[in-house]
């Protein structure tokens, strides 16, 4: 009889064992997520120099801990599958278009005239190496080299969306495989690419003739540009001149921020949407890190990261910090933070910040960026407050997803509730993005937890036969379907998600960059650049000096002349997908 004692004295104790055990994993989870970055060992930072040339930046491992993390091969493998599914919905349904519409089973293209970029072969080839799957990766590479010949573009293109997606892609694919053919057609675009920056103050126009090597604003004419589109250039063309020697990419890329450098900025490090392309004026006081101006604050880091030069960490600090203290909004109800659309005028020295009060999908990458920010400029001024920021935005837009019926998140929400405002889904990246940065820089078991609860949304409510749709309504567990595989999904979404459970030395953050299409490009000293002898160096002069305003040349004026009486030029740039909405 008195063993029934012994069983219950035992079940409590093991039941008191279990719940410390349960307590201690919790509080562990929360120092990690508090003090990670204030207890990580000193990282260095210094920029590497041959002679007075700076060649390279130097990063240490970005997380303190001595593990490199573990692979969650169950989970990895999920994703895997869900990247061969969708490539083989593109295959069977879409082969030779630039992008798959599942549910009607058909190919989509970006352009009337049926010209095609082959946005989903060339922005999935390093997410399929870098997945393991071969045969999908040599399919997709025989379709380019095969089939995409630019002379056949005669419709304007968007420069941004084409650098991003098709010479990144491009660049990522040569990184990982090496195979000259790559760096070839790369080599190919970008000369075609570059009579955009062929403008009076060296800021390209974003529409462009590859014909005729005619550039546009979005109302056919030649005055302006997005910040984003202007901005999100450089870590390619940088990386370009670096792979082929060729300096005249990264000079026409880099004279672009110092020409914007050389403007009076009415907040310190912040751009309104639009840019003159005529003058060095940046006029307006309203600013946003959403879809005209994200990758802009994104790629200054990142240069900086990629290049070892100082003072593209220097705009990127002074922006990070106009960003925490005069665009970020606590909600009334201080349960979280989010960056909306911001007013910003002035009184005598203070600046005074007005909310618009939506938040959109695409600025949750800023959770990523902040994060990234703090812990590869640790030490330096506000790193701290960064890498907090970053946490921060980072559990807004998880919030963004869990307060839905499907579990996904919209692509507008109200700022202040989070309850969806656009409540559609397009299978964007970002706020995947964020989470694996946040998982790589702390190594928080919640950051995976999350990814695999979009993981589970993600394969309840898209998937289909033939891939993967959006949704319109992420409030309505019935929703109709938003018929198209966004090339980005296996760009982005699915290679986020896939690194999300690797290790870290798998693409490890202190050796490559993701441009803002998730493509991969080695820093300095690392990769194909791993050879610093053979670095361009980076340019230190141009031909018209910074600050200063030259003129278009005599070739594109004729060209635009001729362009105009062919009946061409002019009449606003439509036709061009610019967010491949």
């Amino acid at each position: 009889m008195a063993v029934f004692p012994s069983l219950r004295r035992l079940r409590v104790i093991l039941s008191l064992v279990l719940f410390a055990a349960a307590v201690a994993a919790t509080l562990l989870r929360l120092w990690r997520f508090a003090s990670v970055p204030l207890n990580a060992k000193a990282i260095n930072s210094k920029s590497t120099t041959i002679g007075a040339a700076v060649v390279g930046l130097n990063l240490k491992p970005l997380i303190a801990f001595d593990q490199r993390g573990s692979w969650d091969e169950k989970k990895a493998s999920t994703v895997k599958e869900m990247a061969r599914h969708a490539w083989s919905g593109y295959a069977q349904y879409a082969y030779g278009h630039d992008d798959l519409k599942p549910v009607s089973k058909m190919g989509h293209d970006w352009y009337k005239s049926g010209s095609r970029m082959l946005n989903t072969p060339v922005d999935s080839l390093d997410t399929l190496f870098v997945l393991g799957l071969k045969d999908e990766y040599n399919a997709a590479k025989e379709l380019i080299l095969k089939q995409l010949d630019f002379s056949k573009i005669t419709d304007r293109i968007s420069v941004f969306e084409t650098t991003i997606r098709v010479v990144g892609g491009l660049l990522g694919a040569y990184e990982l495989d090496g195979d000259p053919r790559l760096l070839k057609k790369c080599v190919e675009l970008a000369d075609l690419i570059m009579p955009a920056f062929d403008t009076a103050n060296g800021i390209p126009l974003n529409f462009l003739n590859l014909s005729s090597g005619v550039s546009y604003d979005y109302n056919g004419g030649f005055n302006g540009v997005g910040l984003a589109a202007a901005g999100t250039l450089q870590l390619e063309f940088q990386y370009l001149s670096d792979v082929t020697g060729d300096p005249k990419y990264q000079n026409a890329a880099l004279y672009v921020y110092e020409q914007m450098q050389s403007m009076k900025q009415n907040v310190p490090g912040l751009f309104p949407d639009w840019l003159d392309t005529v003058s060095l004026n940046a006029p307006g006081w309203s600013f946003q890190i959403g879809g005209m101006a994200d990758s802009y604050y994104e790629y200054l880091l990142k240069v900086w990261m990629a290049t070892g030069d100082e003072k593209y960490y220097e705009y990127f600090k002074t922006a990070a910090f106009s960003i925490a203290n005069y665009m970020v909004k606590v909600s009334d109800d201080k349960s979280h933070v989010y960056i909306p659309v911001v007013d910003i005028s002035k009184n005598g020295d203070t600046f005074i910040s007005n909310y618009r009060g939506k938040f959109p999908h695409l600025a949750c990458f800023a959770g990523g960026m902040f994060a990234l920010g703090g812990m590869a400029g640790k030490n330096r001024d506000h790193w701290e407050q960064n890498f907090k920021l970053g946490a921060q935005l980072t559990e807004t837009c998880w919030s963004m997803y869990k307060k839905t019926a499907t579990g996904i998140g919209a692509d507008v929400v109200d700022g202040e509730t989070l309850a969806p405002d656009d409540p559609s889904y397009k299978l964007r990246p970002e706020t995947v993005e964020s989470l694996f940065y946040m998982w790589r820089l702390t190594h928080d078991p919640i950051y995976r937890e999350r990814g695999w609860s979009i993981v589970q949304s993600i394969q309840k409510y898209c998937l289909d036969e033939a891939g993967y749709h959006g949704l319109q309504d992420v409030d309505n567990v019935k929703s109709a379907p938003w018929d198209k595989q966004e090339s980005f999904f296996i760009a982005e979404t699915l290679k986020y998600l896939y690194l999300l459970f690797t290790d870290d030395d798998t693409i490890p953050l202190e050796k490559y960059v993701f441009n803002t299409e998730a493509h991969i490009l080695s820093v300095r000293g690392h990769g194909r650049r791993a050879d610093l002898l053979k670095l361009v160096p980076l340019p230190t002069s141009f031909l018209t000096p910074v600050g200063k305003i030259g003129s278009v040349s005599q070739e594109l004026q004729e060209r635009r002349r001729l362009e105009a009486a062919a009946g061409y030029g002019g009449g606003k740039s439509f036709g061009v997908e610019i967010d491949g909405g």
